[in-house]
């Protein structure tokens, strides 16, 4: 071999080893922004089912404080004098403790540890005070004694302050 073809075959090789490590220069970091973009996605997936999650617990939380005050109103009207009308009574409360389960449900399956416990709590007030109410009248007596509605606003109205503060504690601890 002259000293010419070597010279080329220097250069040649020197050339296809400069393509070669730019290739896979090219590749690395290609790479590295591929990785680094699937972990962007990631993250705003994850903030946006975050985002998505602390609306939904907000909407349960609102559900169920509204559906509890509605059920407290109902018992203050329909049972604070004679109960003329059982049947209708009955009827509205069964309305009201359906709307009240189906707004715990929502509490139950989106809500954090304390706010379900304490939506529980809340449930258990309104339906064993209205139970509570409704055996009295099913006792014979003409009204609801006082004492006893009191108990069942009093139930109400605590385990509604102590639902409130779960999930006020929650949604303050989920948008920091």
């Amino acid at each position: 071999m002259d000293a010419g073809t070597t010279t080329q075959l220097i250069t040649v090789g020197a050339t296809l080893s400069g393509v070669v490590l730019t290739l896979v220069a090219n590749a690395f970091v290609e790479s590295r922004k591929l990785k680094a973009a699937q972990r962007a996605e990631a993250q705003k997936r994850a903030a946006d089912r975050a985002n998505w999650l602390r609306d939904e617990r907000v909407k349960a939380y609102a559900g169920l404080s509204t559906a509890s005050e509605e059920a407290f109103q109902l018992i203050r009207t329909e049972f604070s004098g004679p109960v003329a009308d059982r049947a209708g009574a009955e009827a509205s409360w069964r309305e009201r403790r359906g709307e009240l389960r189906k707004a715990y449900n929502q509490v139950e399956l989106f809500g954090a540890d304390e706010p379900r416990q304490r939506g529980k709590e809340l449930w258990k007030a309104a339906r064993g005070g209205v139970n509570d109410v409704l055996a009295e009248l099913d006792a014979g007596e003409p009204a609801v004694l006082r004492e006893s509605l009191d108990r069942a606003l009093t139930g109400i109205s605590e385990a509604g302050e102590r639902f409130l503060e779960a999930c006020r504690a929650d949604v303050q601890d989920t948008a920091g």
